[in-house]
């Protein structure tokens, strides 16, 4: 029986370990992408159209994190609320760390990053 329990509990880590880290990834690119854009609105339309698509975004970002939440628990491999609040706190620290260092430190703004950004 612990042998069983052993050989079964490591797999079931790694499902849940793989569901977080795509979880965080499609959250990570959402949010970059939506950075992206407001970018675009900015170079577009102005300082006032950024400011209300940033708003509509941060919308989304948190509307998804409430739904994600409500919806995820009755499934089978769910991941923990802990573990939700985790991912999107580490999207946000994303884009929080891109922003600063984009207005006030752009000589170490990743280039990859950038291209990404300006293409």
């Amino acid at each position: 029986m612990i042998k069983n329990l052993i050989l079964t509990t490591p797999p079931l880590t790694i499902k849940k370990y793989s569901i977080c880290l795509l979880l965080f990834l499609v959250v990570s690119s959402s949010s970059l992408l939506a950075m992206k854009y407001i970018l675009w609105a900015m170079f577009l339309w102005g300082g006032g159209g950024a400011i209300g698509l940033a708003l509509v975004f941060t919308g989304i970002y948190v509307g998804g994190f409430f739904a994600v939440t409500k919806k995820w628990i009755g499934y089978k491999q769910h991941v923990s609320l802990k573990g939700l609040k985790w991912i999107w706190l580490l999207g946000f620290l994303q884009l929080a760390v891109l922003g600063i260092l984009y207005h006030l430190l752009p000589q170490f703004f990743p280039p990859a990053i950038a291209k990404f950004f300006f293409a």
